[in-house]
């Protein structure tokens, strides 16, 4: 199992063998081992199992009207930690279902973590490079505020994270430890930490979203096809792009509401109110969500990402967005608004906006630039897996031009697509079976914390 960690470096060098070779050198996966903090946690904090039934609770609770057991309810939207299950309802309406979509990935990779007895985990502390404190945070504050309210998370978040800072401190003095090599759970406030958030420092570890679903385990996924069947995949492709969206969010949707407004004269009349738009001879699906957040179906959505070309990934109210780690793990590329706003870097080029914060390096997962300055290199060079639209040229009226260009030239896309397929294992968590037997984003976030310990944390 040590190498799916190798295997995971080698990619990440994206083809500079001697690169890669150098770096296994001087990191050998024979020597790194993980702990867990099982035992650790006060009894005054919740566990990862007590925050999911809560969870699944409320949510059965909160819509019992329609599903008479609770058994028929997790059937329909599955439960909230680490089991492979495909939802067999659409998300409307489904206060639960759109949580859990967007929230349980702490409870997840808690549950990964705790779960695992293989030979990458050791439980002598003292043998570990990396010690991981398997409390799901952002799990604990939606248990929190479907039992006592929003107003009460905060509070209750600030008291769970003085009683383990606390006992962690006690634990780490004792042992004479330090705590830069402990891996926290969505803890922005600590030194080492798993996030979803643009990161502001090197130890924020940004990590891609959860997709439970059992077309995209690593065992299943494109990335494990043979050649004969990745071509097949992509050539049975029916539409030229699908996009599933709202038009209205909280933050800038100018994007979004031009595509809508523009589309029938991108596609072809028709194309949103019969569905009838073409590019480059090939049918659009387009679906604009009237209702903010209620999509009409994920099963719908992740089979028309399947069965199309070029999915458009637009500016959503954070940096990071599901769909555009939905979109890779379902072979569609990506197109993207790219801001140029540092020419002499392009590791800066932002999909959100023309700022900092909003880097590639800083919001995507395993992203080259991410590693520090010793290893400019090493990290994923998202240019390859997608479509940039350059904000600064015609903007968005590039992009039906765009993308008829690549569907014209058949030999450049399969070779993009390829490159999509060859990476997007890196966005699929292994669970069960599948659970650290792959190269995946357990393997890149073991790959990306040894890297910090042994190269930014603070000495």
């Amino acid at each position: 199992q040590h190498n799916i960690l190798d295997e995971t470096v080698r990619l990440l060098f994206m083809g500079n063998d001697t690169a890669a070779r150098d770096y296994l050198k001087d990191h050998p996966s024979r020597d790194f081992k993980f702990y867990v903090h099982h035992h650790l946690l006060p009894e005054d904090v919740p566990t990862v199992e007590s925050i999911s039934e809560c969870i699944e609770t409320w949510g059965y609770n909160s819509e019992r009207y329609a599903y008479p057991t609770r058994e028929e309810f997790l059937e329909t939207f599955c439960d909230w930690s680490e089991t492979i299950c495909n939802p067999k309802n659409h998300t409307r309406g489904s206060q639960y279902s759109t949580a859990r979509l967007n929230n349980n990935m702490d409870a997840v990779i808690a549950r990964l973590f705790l779960s695992y007895g293989g030979d990458l985990r050791t439980f002598n502390i003292t043998e570990a490079t990396i010690k991981v404190v398997p409390f799901p945070q952002i799990s604990d504050g939606r248990c929190v505020m479907a039992k006592k309210g929003p107003r009460q998370v905060a509070i209750n978040q600030q008291e769970t994270k003085k009683l383990l800072s606390d006992r962690l401190k006690i634990f780490v003095d004792d042992n004479q430890m330090h705590l830069h090599d402990h891996l926290f759970l969505f803890m922005s406030d600590q030194s080492l930490t798993v996030d979803r958030l643009p990161s502001y420092h090197p130890g924020q570890l940004v990590v891609p979203y959860v997709n439970t679903n059992a077309e995209y385990q690593p065992d299943k996924l494109i990335s494990n096809m043979n050649p004969v069947e990745l071509d097949r995949f992509f050539s049975e492709k029916r539409y030229a792009l699908a996009a599933v969206f709202a038009a209205k969010i909280s933050g800038n949707g100018y994007a979004r509401k031009e595509f809508a407004e523009k589309a029938d004269s991108y596609f072809g009349n028709g194309t949103l109110l019969h569905n009838n738009g073409t590019l480059a001879g090939m049918p659009v699906e387009i679906i604009v969500i009237q209702e903010r957040r209620k999509m009409v179906g994920e099963a719908h959505t992740m089979q028309l990402y399947r069965e199309s070309m070029f999915c458009p990934s637009f500016r959503g109210d954070t940096p990071d967005q599901k769909r555009f780690f939905d979109a890779i793990l379902s072979g569609c590329i990506p197109v993207v608004m790219a801001h140029y706003w540092n020419d002499d870097d392009k590791n800066k080029t932002s999909y959100f906006a023309p700022a900092k914060n909003a880097a590639l390096s800083n919001v995507y997962p395993w992203a080259k630039g991410s590693f520090g300055q010793k290893y400019p290199n090493m990290g994923i060079d998202y240019s390859e897996l997608v479509i940039e639209i350059n904000e600064k040229d015609c903007g968005l009226d590039c992009l039906p031009t765009t993308l008829e260009r690549w569907l014209k030239d058949p030999a450049a896309l399969r070779e993009k697509q390829k490159q999509l397929a060859k990476f997007a294992r890196l966005f699929s968590f292994g669970m069960k079976d599948n659970a650290f037997q792959y190269v995946d984003a357990m393997a890149a976030l073991l790959v990306r914390t040894r890297h910090y310990v042994l190269h930014e944390a603070p000495l």
